[in-house]
């Protein structure tokens, strides 16, 4: 017997599967508390007003309006063992007012054999294969708030949600299924616009923004509630440091969870742009006092590669888990 695997498969059991033991007021679905998304990642989970892309149906509904084009998105995780958590992502600009996004997930915590007992709790011999999955299907929309409502705070507001379908499975004995929904804003302020006849290539605090999201608002059918969260963030963006060409984001999100207390994540992202090319470097933390299964400080980055109207990209985040190692992320991205 694999040691190492029981031990990931127990923890597995209080992080993903705490419904086992979950009485009156427990959450559950815990494929909704998992770390998502690759560049959200890679600035420690700290995304929710700086998201641009498909990722928003992730971490902020209201992002998705930012999706111009169409747009592709494969994730693996790969974990220790047979564990395998993967997410593939599509959205597409509707019309000038917003843009849709869905997004498919399914993870396998692989299997293990039941360890039995007697009476007087002790070993006992080997039981049947266990083994659990947690799967989830979101569809989301983003769009201008001014096409309702029009001023000067509103035009430059977004606003979106998303509806998650969601449920999960432990063994023979214990099968559950969810619905919720997140709801969430960004509002960004342009603070100096760069300028290819006045300031091209000086330094420029570019904009910065700050977002609001209910995430996981609903309930399964066992009678537990969803992981619901109020979460707050910001982020503020600088152009050329250092040298030219380059932006630098950084981004911060607070945050109460009912599963997990206070939310703390913070992060930073550099991006160069090389003719056709963009290369991204990122790094970040989830400092949550009460987080279970990893802490610490991430690390990843990307190139993209735009050729005429198409855009390839490829992603890594390195998650550092307090308790089992390092997970390893990966993403590869069409834009089109």
């Amino acid at each position: 017997m694999n040691i190492k695997k029981i031990y990931l498969f127990i923890l597995l059991q209080f992080a993903f599967f705490p419904f086992i033991y979950a009485g009156a007021g427990s959450t559950s679905i815990d494929v909704l508390k998992i770390p998502v998304g690759i560049k959200g990642q890679g600035v420690g989970g700290a995304y929710l007003a700086a998201c641009n892309d498909i990722e928003a149906i992730d971490y902020n509904p209201a992002g998705l309006k930012v999706v111009e084009k169409k747009q592709i998105l494969f994730i693996h995780d790969i974990y220790l063992q047979d564990i395998f958590y993967d997410s593939i992502y599509y959205g597409q600009n509707i019309n000038e007012t917003g843009a849709l996004g869905i997004v498919l997930k399914y993870l396998n915590s692989g299997r293990v054999i039941e360890q039995k007992e007697n009476l007087y709790g002790f070993y006992d011999g080997e039981g049947k294969d266990i083994s659990g999955f947690n799967y989830l299907l979101g569809i989301g929309y983003g769009m201008d708030f001014e096409k309702i409502v029009y001023n000067e705070f509103t035009k430059d507001l977004n606003i979106g949600g998303t509806l998650k379908i969601s449920g999960e499975s432990l063994g023979e004995n214990y099968s559950n299924f969810s619905m919720a929904i997140d709801i969430g804003c960004i509002y960004d302020v342009i603070i100096n616009e760069e300028n290819f006849l006045t300031n091209r290539g000086e330094f420029l605090w570019n904009k910065a923004g700050f977002g609001i999201v209910f995430k996981n608002l609903g309930t399964s059918f066992n009678g537990n509630i969803t992981p619901m969260s109020f979460e707050l963030g910001a982020y503020t963006q600088f152009l050329n440091c250092f040298t030219t060409d380059n932006k630098v984001r950084i981004s911060a999100d607070f945050g109460y969870n009912l599963a997990e207390s206070l939310l703390i994540k913070g992060g930073i992202e550099y991006i160069h742009f090389i003719n056709n090319l963009r290369l991204s470097l990122r790094t970040g933390g989830n400092f949550s006092p009460e987080e279970r299964l990893y802490s610490g400080i991430n690390f990843g980055g990307g190139i993209l590669l735009k050729t005429g109207e198409i855009s390839y990209s490829i992603d890594y985040v390195l998650l550092l888990f307090s308790e089992l190692g390092n997970n390893h992320k990966i993403g590869f991205s069409v834009i089109f």
